[in-house]
């Protein structure tokens, strides 16, 4: 799993987009079936000063080798000219079956507001 920025650097109140990739190659190789199905949930919140909760809207695009998932976002400024952000993602996977197995993680990073 990969979590990407389209920005090299995060500046506050300007848009930026999130994406979750999900290779397939290394989830069938955890015994995970093609029919499987995924979603991503998630939300951000500031490490450095809590600013409240972010939530992030995942769409999913998917191609012959990946699954895509991406959110377009959007930092608040606040009085620090830079500061830590918390990302947390929740990836649920659903069998085929309905069976639902959910995994949770967090990504800390940085922005600016130059």
């Amino acid at each position: 799993m990969l979590v990407k920025f389209n920005v090299g650097k995060v500046l506050t109140e300007h848009p930026f987009d999130i994406r979750v990739e999900l290779k397939k190659d290394h989830l069938l190789k955890d015994n995970f079936s093609a029919e499987d199905s995924y979603s991503v949930v998630g939300y951000m919140e500031g490490k450095t000063m809590f600013m409240g909760k972010i939530p992030l809207f995942f769409t999913e695009d998917i191609t012959k080798e990946k699954n895509y998932f991406v959110a377009e976002t959007m930092l608040g400024s606040c009085s620090e000219d830079n500061m830590v952000w918390r990302l947390w993602l929740t990836v649920e996977k659903k069998s085929a079956n309905n069976d639902k197995e959910q995994t949770s993680f967090f990504i800390d990073f940085q922005s600016s507001r130059f």
